[in-house]
């Protein structure tokens, strides 16, 4: 039990802090993270996604029920926070990336290893899911409701244009081709699909040293807002995950790993959103990195209780 804990656990911490170490020791520096960042989510995650879309069963890609529970768990999440914000705050802005802060999980960068140290490749259906959920849904939302607060023209017309530019992202068409490659039952050659994989398989390592890399350069302003993000991002939003598989009987390993993809800390970009509005910036950040320490005893708690059986098939 102990290994299966601190297997997946101990060398993501590992490569989290060298990146913080090069950062630290001015190795590498903020811009550096920036095209770091752009590497990962422009190309070897999506080539990543694509060959393991391509190679994913017809009947997973079928699951609506999954797909429902991870809309709830996920947005369910944004939702809550987004309503405690604007009761603490009464503004559009920090009430909307509260809302993003404790419903996007890291996924992307810390997601994929762990998921994929614990479940092996087929874990990747998972990753894709809450993608497609926070890239068509939560994204766009975020945007649109910082418009609004901004002033900047009509809220309609700023999610339909980040839909539109969601939509061009490699992260939401290279796994849409390998989709409709399962779907259609079309291999891809095995010069293309070993090329992607070469590529994708630099994303866990490369992610995970950027992470690292990117807070070294976060200044920690503790508060109370940061510890009530810590309570929603770290417990509840696996407790309401673990709720909508059970509501919607989702059961088995894609029950468990999309419980434990909302166990993990929050994700980097919406730190990014915030810097760019100009609000909830110090919470955004300190909340993050925060997050990101305590879920190495949050998130190995969080296996003890799916390898105990909380989500248990």
């Amino acid at each position: 039990m102990l290994n299966r804990i601190l297997g997946p656990i101990l060398p993501v911490a590992f490569v989290i802090i060298l990146g913080f170490v090069a950062g630290k020791r001015g190795k590498l520096n903020h811009s550096d993270s920036l095209l770091i960042s752009r590497l990962v989510l422009n190309w070897i995650f999506p080539a990543l996604l694509l060959v393991g879309m391509a190679s994913t069963p017809r009947s997973q890609l079928l699951d609506f029920r999954f797909v429902v529970a991870t809309f709830i768990g996920i947005m369910g999440m944004y939702v809550l926070a987004f309503a405690i914000g604007w009761y603490r705050y009464r503004e559009l802005k920090a009430a909307t990336l509260k809302g993003f802060v404790n419903g996007y999980p890291d996924a992307a960068f810390m997601g994929i290893p762990i998921l994929q140290a614990m479940f092996g490749p087929g874990s990747l259906y998972s990753v894709l899911v809450l993608n497609l959920v926070a890239s068509l849904v939560m994204i766009p939302l975020t945007t649109m409701l910082l418009a609004i607060a901004s002033g900047e023209g009509s809220g309609a017309k700023a999610f339909v244009s980040s839909i539109s530019t969601a939509v061009r992202r490699p992260l939401m068409w290279a796994p849409a081709i390998g989709i409709l490659c399962s779907l259609l039952a079309i291999k891809l050659p095995p010069v293309v699909a070993d090329s992607f994989n070469l590529l994708g398989k630099a994303t866990p390592g490369v992610s995970l040293f950027c992470l690292g890399l990117i807070m070294s350069s976060v200044k920690l302003k503790l508060s109370g807002e940061v510890w009530m993000n810590m309570g929603l991002k770290l417990v509840l939003h696996p407790a309401l995950m673990v709720a909508a598989a059970l509501i919607l009987s989702v059961k088995g390993v894609y029950a468990q790993q999309m419980i434990l993809l909302c166990a993990l800390p929050s994700a980097t970009i919406p730190a990014m959103f915030a810097n760019e509005a100009g609000a909830y910036r110090s919470e955004a950040t300190t909340s993050i990195l925060i997050s990101t320490v305590l879920s190495v005893v949050t998130f190995s708690f969080a296996i003890y209780l799916i390898d105990g059986g909380l989500a248990a098939a």
